[in-house]
C-alpha cells in the first residue's frame, strides 16, 4: 500500500515537488532471456516522469546501442503522456538508425548503431513511456552468458525489477553490489530458472567531481556462466591468436625500427618498438565493448597507421614477437571503470586492451595509445588496475595487477632564482619542470600546438607568480621527447612587484600558490570517495637577493603539515643578503576516502594558503 502511494503521489502531485530532480524514474522493468547456445533476449520497459529542464535534456532523446553484426533491436512501444492525460507517440520519422560520428574517417569500425527515438510533446508533468527489445542472435561467446543490469542511476527511482531466466541445468552465479533492501525470488518454470530482484524507492546519485564510476557506487547485479578468467582469456585468445602473428610485412618493418634506432638489448628493441606504434600509428578511440571484441590482424593496422587499443597491443605485441620478445595481450578496466571483481569472471569487466613485455624475468606493462607516455610507464588511468594478462599460446590467463608511481615520479616543480631592486623590482629566471604524468599532460598539451598557443601558455604560468612580470625570452625543452622532463625557462622582470616605501620592501614570495589545488577540494564534504587517480608532488625552490643596503627585517615561519593522505612543508634559510625557500607538497594516496576527504583539503588548502601568505618584510639598515 505504501509503495502505490508513493508511485501514485509521484505520478499526480504536480511536477514543481519534484522539480530539483529534474525527472522521476516511475519504473523500470528489465529482463533477460537466456540461451544455452549464449543467445539472449534484453528486455527494457521504462516510465519517467519530467518534473524538471534537465528531466527533458536527459529523456527527450531514447538511445539504444547495439552491434550491428551481433544483435538486433524491436521497438514494442514509445509514446509520451501529456500532463492533460494525451498520449502523443513519435513520428516515423522520429526513430531512426545513426551511424557511431566515427565511421566516416574509419570505415572498417562501423559495427556499433544508435537506435534514437525523439520523443515528442515533452514539458514538465508529462511522462515517457516506451519498451524495447534487444535480442543478441550471434553470442559473443559460444554457449556462455552474462549481464548486468542496474537499477539505480542520477534520477530517483520508485520502482525497479529484474528479471533473468536461466536455461535449467546451466551452472551460474551472480552478485548484487550495492544494495542491501530488495527483494530474491528464484522459481522455476518448463526449461528455465527464473530469478527476480525487486528494488523501491532509490535515491537519485548525485555526481561528485572525481567521484569512483557509476558502477562501482550504484546499485547493480550481475550474472555469469563462466567459472574462470581462464575461459574469458582462452576465448580471447582465439579471437586473437592469427591477429597476433607476424607476417612479412610486420617482421620487416620490427627489424628496420631496431635498425634505425640503433637498439641492442631486448629492452632497447621494445623501447623502439613501442615508440614507433605510440607515435605513428594513430589511435582511433573506441572502448573495448560492444563495437567488438576482435582485433583486426597487425599487418592491417600496420598498412592503415590507425586502430583502436586492442589493434594497437596488436601490432605491438606482433612486432616483438618477430624479433624474439616475448609479450601478452592484457585485459584491463581504466580508472573510468569499475576494477575487476576477482569473484565474478566476464569479458564486459574491461574496457581497454594493453600489452605486457617480458624482459630479464620482468613485467614491463605498455599502452600504446598514450603517445605522450614514455616505455616503461602507463597512463595515470591504467595504474593500480586489476587485470587480465591472456597467453593466447596457451589460452590460459592470469590475473595481476598494474604498478603505481610513486609521489617521487610524478613532480610539478617551480624553482626561481630573482633578485629585487631598491625600487621594487623583481627581476630573474623562472624555471617550470614537470615529471611523470605530468610530463604527459604538458606534451600533450604542448608537443603539437602552435608557437602562438606556446607563448600563451608560458605568459599564463608566468602570471600565476607574478600577473606583472614581463617576459624577456623563454624555452621550452622536453616536449619532443617522452623520455625527458618537461621544462620552461623564463627570463624577464616586473617594474612594479613590490611595495615600497622610504625604509621598507614588502614583496611576496615570487611562487606559483597551486591555487588549482584548493578548487579541487571545493565542496564542504563527500559522499562518494575522491580519485585523484595518481600520487605526485609539488615542488619549490627559489633563492631571492635582496639589495645590499636592506635586511630581512622578518621572514616567515618555517611550516609542516602531516595527515592521513599527505605532508607538506615550507622551509626558510637567510644568508647574508639572500634567502632560499623550499617547499615539498606530497600526496601519498591515489584515491582518498569521505572520511579522509577533511585530511584532503587541510593538505591542499593549507599548502596553498602558507604560500599565498610567504611575505617577505625589508628594512633600510
Amino acid at each position: 500500500m505504501k509503495r502505490l502511494l508513493t508511485f501514485l503521489l509521484v505520478l499526480f502531485i504536480p511536477a514543481i515537488a519534484w522539480g530539483n530532480q529534474g525527472a522521476v524514474i516511475l519504473y523500470d522493468h528489465s529482463s533477460v532471456v537466456f540461451y544455452p547456445d549464449g543467445r539472449k533476449v534484453w528486455r527494457e520497459e521504462f516510465a519517467v516522469k519530467i518534473t524538471g529542464e534537465r528531466g527533458i535534456k536527459e529523456f527527450g532523446e531514447v538511445v539504444i546501442p547495439y552491434s550491428h553484426e551481433h544483435q538486433k533491436v524491436k521497438l514494442i512501444y514509445a509514446y509520451t503522456i501529456t500532463p492533460e492525460g494525451k498520449k502523443v507517440e513519435p513520428p516515423k520519422e522520429a526513430i531512426n538508425e545513426v551511424y557511431p560520428p566515427f565511421s566516416s574517417s574509419a570505415p572498417i569500425y562501423s559495427d556499433l548503431r544508435y537506435k534514437t527515438i525523439s520523443m515528442p510533446a515533452l514539458s514538465v508533468g508529462s511522462v515517457i513511456k516506451y519498451a524495447y527489445e534487444v535480442e543478441t542472435f550471434k553470442p559473443y561467446m559460444k554457449n556462455q552468458f552474462w549481464a548486468t543490469n542496474f537499477f539505480q542511476g542520477e534520477f530517483p527511482v520508485i520502482e525497479a525489477t529484474f528479471t533473468a531466466r536461466i536455461p535449467k541445468g546451466k551452472p551460474y552465479k551472480f552478485k548484487v553490489y550495492n544494495l542491501k533492501d530488495y527483494k530474491f525470488s528464484m522459481e522455476e518454470e518448463k526449461d528455465f530458472v527464473v530469478l527476480k530482484w525487486v528494488v523501491y524507492d532509490l535515491p537519485g546519485i548525485e555526481k561528485e567531481h572525481s567521484m569512483p564510476p557509476m558502477g562501482e557506487v550504484g546499485a547493480r547485479v550481475t550474472i555469469t556462466s563462466l567459472k574462470s578468467w581462464d575461459e574469458v582469456a582462452k576465448w580471447y585468445a582465439e579471437l586473437a591468436r592469427e591477429a597476433l602473428k607476424p607476417t612479412k610485412l610486420v617482421r620487416e618493418t620490427a627489424l628496420k625500427v631496431i635498425r634505425e634506432s640503433s637498439a641492442k638489448t631486448d629492452y632497447e628493441k621494445a623501447k623502439a618498438i613501442y615508440d614507433f606504434v605510440s607515435k605513428k600509428i594513430r589511435y582511433v578511440g573506441f572502448e573495448f565493448g560492444i563495437n567488438g571484441y576482435k582485433p583486426h590482424s597487425a599487418e592491417s593496422v600496420l598498412k592503415n597507421r590507425y586502430g583502436d587499443c586492442k589493434d594497437h597491443s596488436t601490432l605491438f605485441i606482433s612486432m616483438l614477437r618477430a624479433v624474439g620478445i616475448k609479450s601478452f595481450p592484457v585485459l584491463i578496466p581504466t580508472l573510468e571503470k569499475t576494477n575487476l571483481d576477482v569473484s565474478m569472471p566476464l569479458p564486459t569487466a574491461f574496457n581497454h586492451e594493453i600489452a605486457v613485455v617480458e624482459i630479464n624475468g620482468k613485467r614491463i606493462f605498455a599502452d600504446t595509445t598514450s603517445e605522450f607516455t614514455p616505455f616503461g610507464r602507463i597512463p595515470s588511468g591504467d595504474q593500480g588496475r586489476k587485470v587480465l594478462i591472456v597467453n593466447d599460446e596457451r589460452g590460459t590467463g592470469t590475473i595481476s595487477q598494474t604498478p603505481t608511481c610513486s609521489p617521487e615520479e610524478n613532480v610539478e616543480l617551480f624553482a626561481g632564482n630573482f633578485t629585487l631592486t631598491p625600487s621594487g623590482k623583481l627581476e630573474g629566471e623562472m624555471r617550470f619542470e614537470y615529471r611523470g604524468i605530468y610530463a604527459s599532460f604538458q606534451r600533450a598539451r604542448l608537443g603539437k600546438s602552435s608557437e602562438k598557443k606556446q607563448r600563451s601558455f608560458v605568459k599564463n604560468l608566468v602570471s600565476q607568480v607574478s600577473p606583472g612580470f614581463s617576459v624577456v625570452n623563454y624555452e621550452l625543452k622536453g616536449i619532443d621527447d617522452n623520455y625527458l622532463p618537461v621544462v620552461v625557462k623564463v627570463f624577464g622582470e616586473d617594474a612594479n612587484y613590490s611595495l615600497t616605501t622610504k625604509n621598507f620592501i614588502l614583496a611576496r614570495l615570487p611562487v606559483p600558490a597551486f591555487e588549482r589545488l584548493s578548487l579541487l577540494v571545493s565542496e564542504p564534504s563527500r559522499h562518494y570517495d575522491y580519485v585523484v587517480g595518481y600520487r605526485m608532488s609539488k615542488e619549490v625552490k627559489v633563492k631571492v637577493k635582496i639589495p645590499e643596503n636592506f635586511e630581512f627585517y622578518l621572514v616567515p615561519e618555517n611550516v609542516r603539515f602531516e595527515s592521513s593522505v599527505g605532508s607538506f612543508s615550507v622551509e626558510w634559510k637567510v644568508s647574508g643578503n639572500s634567502a632560499t625557500v623550499e617547499g615539498l607538497l606530497i600526496l601519498k594516496k591515489p584515491r582518498i576516502s569521505p572520511e579522509e576527504y577533511e585530511d584532503l583539503k587541510n593538505l591542499f588548502e593549507g599548502f596553498v594558503k602558507v604560500l599565498k601568505n610567504q611575505v617577505l618584510v625589508l628594512k633600510k639598515e
